[in-house]
């Protein structure tokens, strides 16, 4: 059984794909698992792996028969794992030299971890520069043991909420039957529920993952998918317990999320769009805010909050209009 199962799903990334393998395979040890899933893919991503597979023993390909999402090819790419840890990389992003060296260090050190955190940054593509993210000065704000469990560091709640970014055993995930869910903001529906249940988490201080910031990608297009966002936040709550002492920053963290959604031309670009969206966060926010739960920010975040719990769409968009008529920057307006 090898130490590390890498899984890499593709869709429409012949433009990325080569970097993406040779970044994963360059110094990578023989034992690696490079199981690569084409989500039928249109163009020649699903060529491109089978070249790499033909001449690299590490390689395997999956071909799907359909185009399911995201989501269900990560979901086709662990049922083929056999790793010890299992690490979804995005085909689009690519890891930095050495990061498959020292996430293999880190686990051999301690085989019994359930997740490890990476750092990354940020690459956008249209001025090629990159920026590091801020997980280590997160966790530096709030001290703790070097493997935890959430509630010993909540902080690890408000790192970026992606699969990329975690290695996770992967008999852990099948004891706690985690799958990926369809739909857009797939990951939500997943981290969250994985860093809760984790007891033995680590953060790895060292830049691994090279995350692409391109036009093209989901988040950079608008339409009603998004109202998905919802919809799996609904699914972390429904798979976390009543009682965890972690709920109400579970609820802070997908109120902020909400209304930053809420709040994107990009994302939701008709007003029409937008009222379904405000009334259906009102909706999460009456349903699962903690008791005595005090909204966080500033004034006009809070007024926000009002505006929802009293399901006022039309005080939010004329206030949403005067932000920007007086050409204010508010990103969540």
């Amino acid at each position: 059984m090898p130490l590390l199962s890498v899984v890499v799903p593709v869709y429409r990334v012949e433009a990325y794909l080569r970097q993406c393998l040779d970044s994963i395979l360059r110094s990578a040890p023989e034992d690696l698992e490079l199981i690569v899933v084409d989500d039928c893919s249109p163009d020649g991503s699903g060529d491109i792996a089978d070249e790499y597979a033909a001449r690299d023993p590490r390689v395997r390909v999956r071909h799907l028969t359909e185009n399911v999402g995201l989501g269900r090819a990560r979901n086709a790419g662990l049922d083929e794992a056999t790793g010890a840890f299992v690490w979804f990389v995005d085909s689009d992003d690519w890891l930095a030299d050495g990061a498959i060296a020292a996430v293999i260090r880190r686990l051999t050190a301690d085989s019994a971890l359930d997740m490890l955190i990476v750092d990354f940054a940020r690459y956008a593509e249209d001025t090629r520069t990159s920026r590091r993210s801020a997980m280590a000065r997160a966790l530096a704000r709030s001290p703790g043991p070097a493997v935890f469990s959430a509630v010993e560091r909540p902080s690890v709640v408000g790192l970026l909420h992606v699969a990329w970014n975690r290695v996770v055993r992967r008999q852990f995930l099948l004891d706690q039957g985690l799958r990926f869910h369809p739909g857009l903001y797939e990951d939500v529906s997943w981290t969250y529920p994985a860093v809760l249940a984790a007891r033995r988490i680590a953060f790895l201080d060292e830049v691994c993952v090279y995350y692409r910031l391109r036009e093209g990608a989901i988040t950079s297009t608008g339409g009603a998918r998004h109202l998905g966002m919802i919809h799996h936040w609904e699914l972390v709550f429904a798979a976390v317990p009543a009682d965890h002492p972690l709920r109400p920053v579970l609820f802070e963290q997908s109120m902020r999320q909400g209304i930053a959604v809420l709040g994107n031309e990009t994302r939701v670009p008709d007003a029409r769009l937008r009222r379904e969206f405000f009334l259906r966060l009102a909706a999460f926010q009456h349903r699962y805010a903690p008791p005595g739960w005090a909204p966080p920010g500033g004034r006009i975040h809070q007024i926000k909050y009002v505006l929802l719990a009293k399901r006022l769409y039309p005080v939010y968009s004329a206030l949403r209009w005067g932000y920007k008529a007086a050409r204010r920057q508010d990103p969540s307006f």
